[in-house]
C-alpha cells in the first residue's frame, strides 16, 4: 500500500485520463473557478465514503500482517538486516514495475469486479502466510499480494476520479492517503499487542478478514465506467491495442515533465522509505536488545505519527498554492 500514491498517478496517465478529460468538461468549463471540497464534502459521496471504509479496513489489516510478517523474521527466526529489508522490497516491487501495465488491462476490465476479486484474492493469499515457515516462502506470498494489489490500485483510482468531481479530487486523495498514514501509526501499535498476546498467525487472520470487508463494502456500491473520448478510441484488438494503450500512457507521462518528476521522486521517497521502515525491527533487536515486538511496534507508530503530521503540514500549504 506504500506505492497506492504512485500507482494513482500512472494509472492517470492511461486511458483513465481521456475518461477523466472527459469527466471534467461535462462537470464544469475550464474557465468556471469552483471552491475545492473539504474532506468531510467529500465524504458525503456515498461511492467516496464506503470506498474510504473500505481503505481503513483493508489498510488496518495490511499493516498488521506485515508487521507480523517481519517480526517473525527478526524476533523468531533471527534474519539478517538483507534478509527483513527483502521482505517490504518484495512486497512493493511487483506494485513498482506492475503498476504502469496494469492500469492497461484494468481499463478493460469491470471496475467492480476487478475490486472485489483483488479483495478476495487477497484474503486468500494472507491465509497462507499461516504455513509460511521460512524467508522465501514469505517473500513469495507477499510478492503474490503485491501483485494483485498491482491492479487493484488503478481501478480505485479511476472509481474515485468518477465518483469525485475535480474540485474534489485533492481533499478525496488526502483522504485516501490519510487512511494510510493514521493506519501507519494504529496498526503497528495493535501489532506488537496482538503479536505478544496471541501470535503472528491472529495478524494473518485479520488482515484476510478485512480484505474480505473491503470486498462487501465495494459490493454495496454502484461503479460506472465513464466513455473514452472519441479522439481516443482505436479500432485496434488484441495485444495490438494493449500495446497502444501502454505507447499512449508512457508519451503522456514523458512529455508531461511535472507529472514525470512527481511519479519518480514518489515512488523513490516511497521505496526507500518502504526499505527503511522495516530496519527498525533489526534495530530494536540488535542495539535496543528488545526480545519482543512491542518495542518495534513503538517505534514504528512513532514514524507513522511524523508522515501524518508532515502530510497535513503540506495539505495545509497546498491550499494556499
Amino acid at each position: 500500500m506504500l506505492l497506492s500514491s504512485y500507482n494513482f498517478l500512472t494509472a492517470v496517465t492511461f486511458r483513465g485520463k481521456t475518461r477523466m478529460s472527459t469527466q471534467t468538461q461535462a462537470q464544469a468549463p475550464p474557465h468556471v473557478h469552483q471552491e475545492p471540497m473539504s474532506m468531510r464534502e467529500v465524504l458525503k459521496i456515498t461511492t467516496m465514503r464506503r470506498l474510504w471504509y473500505a481503505q481503513v479496513v483493508s489498510n488496518f489489516g495490511d499493516f498488521l500482517a506485515l508487521f507480523a510478517v517481519i517480526s517473525v523474521l527478526t524476533f523468531n527466526l533471527h534474519a539478517t538486516a538483507q534478509q527483513v529489508t527483502g521482505v517490504q522490497i518484495a512486497y512493493q516491487l511487483p506494485i513498482a514495475l506492475l503498476g504502469i501495465v496494469a492500469g492497461v488491462f484494468v481499463d478493460r476490465w469491470s471496475l467492480k469486479g476487478t475490486l472485489i476479486a483483488s479483495d478476495l484474492s487477497r484474503a486468500f493469499l494472507c491465509l497462507l502466510l499461516i504455513w509460511a515457515g521460512a524467508t522465501m516462502q514469505f517473500y513469495l506470498i507477499l510478492a503474490a499480494i503485491s501483485i494483485v494489489s498491482s491492479f487493484f490500485n488503478p481501478a480505485q483510482g479511476v472509481t474515485l476520479r468518477t465518483a469525485v468531481p475535480m474540485h474534489g479530487l485533492r481533499s478525496a486523495n488526502a483522504l485516501m492517503q490519510q487512511v494510510m498514514f493514521v493506519m501507519r501509526i494504529i496498526g503497528p501499535a495493535a501489532a506488537g499487542v496482538l503479536v505478544t498476546a496471541l501470535g503472528a498467525k491472529a495478524c494473518y487472520i485479520v488482515d484476510a478478514i478485512s480484505f474480505v470487508a473491503s470486498a462487501s463494502f465495494i459490493a454495496s456500491i454502484t461503479i460506472t465506467r465513464p466513455p473514452v473520448a472519441a479522439e481516443h478510441q482505436t479500432t485496434k484488438t488484441g495485444i495490438a491495442r494493449v500495446l497502444h494503450d501502454m505507447q499512449q500512457g508512457i508519451q503522456f507521462i514523458v512529455h508531461h515533465a511535472a507529472l514525470l518528476f512527481v511519479i519518480l521522486a514518489l515512488a523513490s521517497g516511497m521505496f526507500v522509505l518502504g526499505c527503511f521502515g522495516p530496519l527498525i525491527a533489526v534495530y530494536v533487536r540488535d542495539v535496543l536488545h528488545a526480545t519482543t515486538p512491542r518495542s518495534f511496534g513503538a517505534a514504528s507508530a512513532s514514524i507513522g505519527a511524523g508522515i501524518l503530521l508532515g502530510m497535513n503540514l503540506l495539505y495545509t500549504l497546498g491550499k494556499k498554492i
